[in-house]
């Protein structure tokens, strides 16, 4: 997943956008084909409780694992440093989680 980044305080924009990655190869990209669903994940590094866990869109052909999460108005209201990730639900079951990834929210 490409996800490290920035953002500024309070921002809407722009949205996260990641090609999501198996975790034992960076280079083999997740087919989406056969996704019942997809969330972003994300949660601050000292906590165990997710910031946000929404429902991410499929970008373009499925086939190329590319994801956009549109951030909600409260999403990056609390500075600090997070650990993203994707959670890909297939449609038999089966879950698969990305290597999570650092972004920094920093004060306005």
């Amino acid at each position: 997943m490409t996800a490290e980044g920035t953002w500024v305080q309070g921002d809407t924009s722009p949205d996260m956008v990641g090609v999501l990655h198996a975790k034992d190869s960076l280079t083999t990209i997740i087919d989406l084909t056969s996704a019942a669903s997809v969330n972003f994940q994300m949660r601050k590094a000292d906590d165990k409780h997710y910031t946000v866990n929404q429902p991410a869109d499929v970008v373009g052909s499925p086939a190329d694992g590319r994801c956009r999460y549109e951030w909600g108005v409260n999403d990056l209201s609390v500075p600090g440093t997070y650990w993203a990730q994707w959670e890909v639900t297939f449609n038999d079951g089966k879950v698969q989680t990305t290597v999570a990834r650092e972004i920094e929210v920093r004060r306005q």
